[in-house]
């Protein structure tokens, strides 16, 4: 099962257990997926490494943004952007 697929299905139980949180994560793996394959030159298959690094860069921003909450003193959303970067790790 291609990850694309894995999202998918990820997405539609995130759905139906109310997880706002998990199914934003999901959302944004997938979107950054189908970006990557739409991608001028691409075509319709992403390599498994180009989807890691995808991933991981999906991971750096919300570390990195969870970085610039904590130096505000905004830990509501330090924690979100933490909960986010754990759930796409998940998929590395």
């Amino acid at each position: 099962m291609s990850l694309l697929n894995r999202v998918s299905e990820s997405i539609k139980k995130a759905m139906k257990d109310k997880d706002s949180i998990k199914l934003e994560s999901l959302r944004a793996i997938k979107s950054a997926l189908i970006l990557l394959q739409t991608e001028k030159g691409k075509g319709s298959q992403i390599s498994k490494s180009d989807e890691i690094k995808t991933l991981q860069k999906l991971v750096k921003q919300r570390k990195d943004s969870a970085e610039i909450y904590r130096s505000q003193n905004r830990s509501d959303l330090t924690e979100l952007e933490i909960k986010q970067s754990k759930i796409i790790e998940d998929f590395l």
